[in-house]
């Protein structure tokens, strides 16, 4: 099983000291593998250990939160500014009420557990969580229940199939992430190209075609027709008809045999875990220290290389808020915070401008 994967002023936080008491300000030592916004300046990160950070600060600095486990965290995600959730290792659901001062484990339905990569919150009662040989699961009522809409039992509508019949997927695929633009409209993405969309709240899904059966890691759609998917090799794809039809903006869709993909070929395009966009920024995180960027609303995109001291770091998720400012975590404690093209590195107090 895969570890968990999913143009502007960056500032970067370094792991130079262990962990503090709650409260305090951290210096990140753990790997970070998720973050997102809940507020201009506010921004929370998960990762090993049962690592939970905040920034109240737009980066500047972190404090430490209580999680009363030792478990890898995958993800996490607010559907309001007191009301979220976080997932991880075996199946384990964290829920939280009091804008994440304190975190309260939930019941998984799933039974044995497994692993769960991302969750989304579309309100503070509605969230989706997707993980592990197609886990996936529901709450309408903040969690008191959750429902067991995995794959193998889930009826996916295959629309390249002429009579459109219903099939059932098998169960043995590795959903990496979910996203809903709203109630009703979401995607899930995975291993073998799959993706997944809804417009009826997840009562239906369908199966949608990719021009490639790689791995996807990351999805993000800013409107029903205009979305993102992003994954191994380097590859984003773009469609603006809903996944009728894609466009490759990077990467190679082809297959081929390990040994026909070089070295400088794997460093031009590293795995790529994250994609978000609002309105004209976006951003793609991924391996060894890439990350790109667009300022066209996600028509094209620049790619940027971290300062030498984190070239090779690994970048695990993005987020953009929508006042365009992107916070990004990774490997070892790593934290950024962009808005323009210079990289702050505050451990070193000095500023250099991203390549």
């Amino acid at each position: 099983m895969p570890e968990m994967p999913r143009a502007a002023v960056v500032l970067v936080t370094s792991a130079l000291a262990s962990l503090p008491a709650l409260g305090r300000a951290a210096a990140l030592r753990d790997n970070l593998f998720a973050v997102t916004a809940n507020g201009p300046e506010v921004a929370w990160a998960v990762g090993n250990f049962g690592s939970i950070h905040v920034t109240k600060d737009g980066g500047q600095t972190w404090q430490t939160r209580p999680s009363n486990t030792k478990q890898p965290l995958f993800s996490i995600d607010f559907g309001d500014e007191r009301r979220g959730w976080i997932v991880g290792k075996s199946g384990l659901i964290l829920r939280t009420t009091d804008g994440g001062e304190t975190w309260q484990a939930q019941q998984n339905p799933i039974v044995p557990a497994k692993h769960f990569f991302t969750v989304e919150a579309i309100d503070g009662d509605t969230a989706w969580a997707v993980g592990d040989w197609g886990a996936i699961v529901q709450t309408q009522d903040g969690g008191a229940t959750w429902k067991d809409r995995s794959l193998g039992a889930l009826a996916v509508e295959r629309t390249e199939s002429p009579d459109r019949m219903m099939q059932t997927m098998t169960d043995d695929v590795i959903l990496y992430d979910v996203h809903f633009i709203d109630s009703q409209h979401g995607f899930i993405v995975g291993e073998f190209g799959t993706l997944l969309a809804t417009n009826d709240g997840g009562e239906h899904w369908r199966q949608l075609t990719l021009p490639t059966d790689k791995t996807m890691f990351a999805v993000h759609f800013r409107s029903p027709e205009d979305g993102w998917v992003v994954g191994i090799d380097g590859i984003i794809l773009h469609t603006t008809d809903g996944g009728a039809t894609w466009t490759t903006q990077n990467g190679l869709i082809e297959t081929g045999a390990i040994d026909d993909v070089s070295f400088v070929q794997a460093m031009a395009n590293p795995g790529l875990y994250a994609v978000s966009v609002e309105g004209r920024r976006g951003i793609v995180v991924g391996d060894s220290g890439a990350f790109f960027v667009s300022d066209d609303g996600g028509q094209t995109w620049t790619r940027h290389s971290l300062p030498e001291a984190h070239r090779l770091t690994w970048v695990r998720d993005a987020v953009v808020t929508p006042a365009g400012r992107a916070f990004l975590v990774g490997a070892a404690g790593f934290t950024a915070a962009t808005d323009g093209a210079t990289v702050t590195l505050p451990d070193e107090s000095r500023q250099a401008h991203v390549p």
